[in-house]
């Protein structure tokens, strides 16, 4: 995918990848948090899936017809239910929290994800793997404190994020057979239906500056869900889900600077073993 890449090995790639999807995950829901003050979010979300096709229209294009051929048809119906019920939850409950606390429930996917691996794909869990995947949540822990009550945007978080870790087990089984854009194309396209039926009631006529916000999550959005398939393709469930507490790290800067969010002691404590843990398994796994 890029030459650059070329002199790592698989894992340190993966790594890379997952961390940079991270990030534009967390800049995408930054992006549709701030325009859901003027454009309902199922909107923003229906409009998002249907701009897949035109951004990945070059890498589609390089590709040739083969990016419109899976091997597991079923496995992608089975992705797009549950990625578009885990996609409509988390947006409607991105709207009703903060940014940092919605990414902090958000991390409970790891741990989720870790255990639907060993269960179902048969990932080993080693130690090291374990005790980073523990402190990335302790870290999730002390961001979130004692005194935070969950609302229904909590609520909605958490249920989109078990919903979305059983949609990356779909998912990581597609990069067995599949290519990272074709599993990002049949997803987005997949999901205009459902969304569409939800954004329905609210549906309006953006501006061009709306559209052009509009057109930049959709862009965030596909490359960070291009991203992620490509790590998954390349590295275990186990080494890279630690990497996905980094979000919180994200989500903290961008809603302290975008979004004037309060940021206590607490955030930057469970910020700091957070990026740690992560740093710690990337380090090991790459040595």
């Amino acid at each position: 995918m890029f030459n650059f890449f070329n002199k790592f090995s698989s894992t340190t790639i993966s790594i890379i990848l997952m961390i940079i999807s991270g990030f534009s995950f967390v800049v995408m829901h930054s992006t549709a948090k701030y325009l859901s003050e003027e454009i309902h979010i199922f909107e923003i979300t229906f409009l998002r899936c249907a701009l897949v096709i035109v951004v990945l229209a070059p890498m589609m294009f390089r590709e040739g017809r083969g990016v419109f051929v899976t091997k597991q048809p079923k496995l992608q119906v089975y992705r797009i239910i549950t990625n578009s019920i885990a996609m409509l939850c988390f947006f409607y409950g991105l709207t009703l929290t903060t940014i940092s606390q919605v990414t902090a429930l958000n991390l409970t996917v790891p741990i989720f994800t870790t255990l639907l691996a060993f269960l179902f794909l048969k990932e080993k869990l080693k130690k090291r793997r374990v005790i980073a995947l523990l402190v990335g949540f302790l870290g999730t822990l002390v961001v979130l404190r004692p005194d935070i009550s969950i609302n229904l945007g909590g609520i909605l978080i958490l249920i989109s994020a078990l919903i979305w870790s059983i949609s990356l087990i779909f998912i990581k089984k597609l990069t067995e057979t599949d290519s990272a854009i074709t599993i990002s194309l049949y997803a987005g396209v997949g999901m205009i239906p459902p969304t569409f039926v939800a954004a329905y009631p609210y549906l309006t006529m953006p501006n061009i500056s709306q559209f052009l916000i509009i057109f930049f999550i959709a862009i965030s959005g596909t490359l960070a869900q291009t991203l992620l398939n490509s790590a998954f393709k390349r590295g275990q469930l186990a080494v890279l889900l630690p990497l996905d507490f980094l979000k919180l790290v994200w989500s903290i800067l961008i809603g302290y600077t975008i979004f004037i969010e309060s940021t206590p002691y607490s955030l930057w404590l469970g910020g700091l073993l957070i990026v740690g843990s992560s740093s710690y398994i990337a380090w090991r796994e790459r040595n």
